[in-house]
């Protein structure tokens, strides 16, 4: 794609410089074979005013399609990296709330076996001030 908005930029300065040329062709060779009448002249007659300026100011103008779409396709790029990086880290916030939940019960029923007075493999270690 960026190779392209490079190619078009070159297409808009080479559409200039043939009308530059072309003017330039008029001024010297339909002078040449028109014998000096200005009437003849198409690009260049005084009629045509500021075409020179005209010329330039369009060419200006042109817009590149290949840079919008460019731009268009990158925002898009970042849009679909973001809901993936989104998805990501709520992806982790799930398993470390699901980790949290499932130590939550077993520390809950680790805590009910020893409010009745039962012995387990992990409070068979403990200490009396580590059970309470």
């Amino acid at each position: 794609m960026i190779n392209s908005v490079k190619e078009h930029q070159l297409h808009v300065s080479h559409y200039k410089e043939i009308y530059t040329l072309l003017m330039t062709y008029e001024d010297s060779a339909v002078e040449y074979f028109s014998e000096n009448r200005m009437e003849e002249r198409i690009l260049t007659h005084p009629k045509a005013g500021d075409l020179k300026e005209k010329v330039a100011t369009t060419v200006q103008a042109y817009k590149n399609p290949f840079q919008e779409a460019a731009l268009w396709i990158r925002g898009e790029m970042l849009d679909i990296q973001g809901m993936i990086n989104a998805m990501r880290g709520r992806e982790k916030v799930m398993k470390r709330q699901m980790e949290t939940e499932s130590k939550k019960r077993s520390d809950q029923e680790e805590l009910e076996k020893l409010s009745l007075g039962k012995t387990t493999l992990k409070s068979f270690f403990k200490s009396k001030t580590g059970k309470e």
